[in-house]
């Protein structure tokens, strides 16, 4: 087999030198042409065909079925006038003296050159042309009326000269002219004709071909080795055949998982793919209504991210499914495969995913950075809930640690342990300030109360944990009661800060840690816009009103302070806190994706804001 391949390239570098068709599209050119998908039998028939080796020596296939060259000789320009031109401009050679010469110097080549010099201004700086055979040079006018006279014979039929405008306009053209100029009189009628009808060109293809082959040697030796081969071959397109239902299993499957894509996936040539003989090839089929376009990848230049990762999953899907067909023992690793799904595409994951954890020879290890990911595997029961792990990095080393807060973090940690850690009891203010907003308002009281320990504002530092614990009471219907009720939440909540800014270690989730520092942050930067603003507008008893605190603080200060370092680390709060806070209450993904380190550096910083002097 490893020998039939070699005997196929060099065949089909050959082919390429004569036909100057490219090697990866031979085979489809060859197939288009002789009617048949069996390059073999291709080979075979164009070797069995009788050929001329002199009247075909003059001609390369890929100067005469080009599209550009083909649009004219289709043209009714080139049908009705190429005979009489092509005698015309055979006789310009003649006419022409010394100025042109067959194969090295025609009409085109002399019109670009001349064209040239008038271009760059050479007749203007008094330079003259002297021809071969002249017996003395010439200026532009002299030479523009000689061209005019040995070109009058063509360019005097205004169907000619259209003609010859269309043989001159490109390179693909430029090489049918000189196609042309080469013929032998006796040759130009009989090739015209081969060329005036789909049929005659049909069969004009063939020729080409079977006198390539006939030419080339290597043809011989590949179909000897094809012969050699030809029983495994067999085999190898028996069991390829068996399969195909396999491949289309699977683009089956991926179009019925993945069901919000703009489009539906099919798999071109099965049999060659599965052979190896060519690359799968998909076709997407877009779908509108009762329209319905098909089109190769090729074509498409505007598949989004998320689609261009629905095509990698495909590459998986076949994978995994011819594992199972041959039942290998496998272990995946699955990375991130839903990074830019939407969540339809995401589930379609997850339950294929679950599916392979029913066969009993494959094993996954799925990373991804994605929280709700994370849950999802856990959920769907593919993994254990003491097999998902976290990794946690600290200073220069990363620990993988058992994972906390995958099924519900607020009833299985937050709820049991909110009057034994001060931590997780400020952590809660957001959560529980939703809460009061969806089951009664915004201008509830304590909905008003617990907005005020998340803004810096006149009530905030007077706010006890005794007012707090009412709220929380009342909320969930208990009858906690609190240690040291008299304290500010803001002073418990400012020491927790800086408690977990001065430990060493900080393990797993973090995730109230993160929160608590997020509110913190918060706090801190808007206290510090104030007590400036107060300065900048010497009004001691300044306060905000109204929503967006934060944003209108900031607005205001990068108007009276401008050009301030400050500025780079309150417009950082603006992006990455404030949002957080006020709107992922419930969903805290954002703030688990934002480092821990990061957070702790930011608030330190914001804590070192320098206020101005009056």
């Amino acid at each position: 087999m490893l020998d039939l391949d070699k005997h196929l390239k060099k065949l089909k570098k050959t082919l390429n030198q004569k036909s100057k068709i490219k090697t990866t599209e031979l085979e489809d050119k060859l197939s288009e042409d002789w009617g048949n998908s069996d390059f073999v039998a291709c080979i075979k028939e164009a070797a069995n065909q009788k050929v001329s080796n002199d009247e075909l020596s003059t001609f390369i296939y890929n100067e005469i079925f080009n599209d550009k060259s083909l649009s004219i000789i289709k043209s009714s320009e080139f049908k009705e006038n190429a005979q009489e031109y092509i005698k015309r401009y055979q006789n310009l050679f003649e006419k022409a003296g010394a100025l042109y010469k067959k194969g090295v110097f025609n009409p085109t080549k002399a019109e670009n050159s001349f064209n040239a010099l008038q271009k760059h201004g050479f007749f203007k700086c008094g330079h003259r042309v002297h021809l071969a055979e002249e017996e003395s040079s010439i200026g532009e006018d002299e030479f523009n009326k000689k061209l005019e006279a040995i070109n009058a014979d063509i360019n005097g039929d205004e169907k000619l000269k259209e003609l010859r405008k269309k043989l001159s306009k490109n390179t693909e053209a430029q090489a049918l002219g000189q196609l042309l100029e080469k013929l032998d009189p006796a040759n130009t009628e009989q090739f015209l004709k081969k060329l005036s009808s789909s049929e005659g060109r049909k069969a004009f293809r063939r020729e080409l071909w079977a006198y390539y082959i006939h030419q080339s040697p290597e043809s011989d030796d590949y179909l000897r080795a094809y012969e050699k081969n030809k029983n495994d071959i067999a085999q190898i397109e028996e069991e390829a055949a068996q399969s195909i239902g396999a491949w289309e299993e699977a683009v089956k499957l991926f179009n019925q998982r993945f069901v919000n894509m703009p489009f539906t996936l099919r798999v071109t040539e099965p049999t060659q793919v599965v052979l190896g003989r060519t690359p799968a090839k998909l076709k997407f089929i877009f779908s509108d209504r009762d329209d319905e376009t098909e089109q190769s990848r090729e074509e498409i230049n505007t598949l989004s991210h998320g689609e261009e990762r629905a095509l990698h999953i495909l590459n998986f899907i076949f994978e995994a499914e011819a594992r199972i067909r041959s039942q290998t023992e496998t272990v995946f690793i699955i990375d991130d495969p839903a990074d830019s799904f939407d969540y339809k595409n995401k589930h379609a994951i997850i339950q294929y995913l679950r599916d392979l954890t029913e066969h009993k020879f494959f094993a996954q290890i799925i990373l991804t950075h994605n929280f709700d990911f994370f849950r999802a595997p856990e959920a769907s029961h593919i993994v254990n809930y003491k097999r998902c792990k976290m990794a946690q990095k600290e200073g220069r080393e990363i620990s993988i640690q058992k994972a906390y807060g995958i099924k519900n973090i607020f009833i299985l940690k937050w709820k049991p342990e909110f009057t034994k850690s001060d931590k997780i009891l400020c952590a809660s203010i957001p959560f529980i300030r939703n809460l009061i907003e969806y089951t009664k308002s915004e201008h509830d009281n304590h909905y008003l109360t617990l907005t005020n320990l998340l803004h810096w504002r006149e009530e905030t530092a007077s706010i006890t944990k005794e007012q707090y614990f009412t709220i929380y009471n009342e909320t969930f219907g208990k009858t906690e009661k609190p240690h040291q009720p008299g304290t500010p939440v803001v002073k418990i909540l400012f020491t927790e800060a800086n408690l977990i800014c001065n430990s060493g270690t900080h393990a797993g989730l973090c995730l109230e840690d993160k929160v608590l520092l997020s509110i913190a942050i918060r706090l801190k930067a808007e206290e510090f816009l104030i007590k400036t603003l107060r300065i900048k507008k010497n009004n001691a008893n300044y306060w905000p009103s109204g929503n967006c605190q934060f944003g209108k603080l900031f607005g205001e200060f990068k108007k009276l302070v401008m050009d301030t370092p400050e500025i780079g680390t309150l417009n950082e709060v603006s992006i990455t806190i404030s949002s957080n806070i006020h709107l992922n209450s419930f969903m805290y993904e954002p703030i688990i994706d934002l480092s821990l380190d990061h957070l702790i550096d930011l608030y330190r910083r914001v804590c070192a804001l320098p206020t101005p002097s009056m």
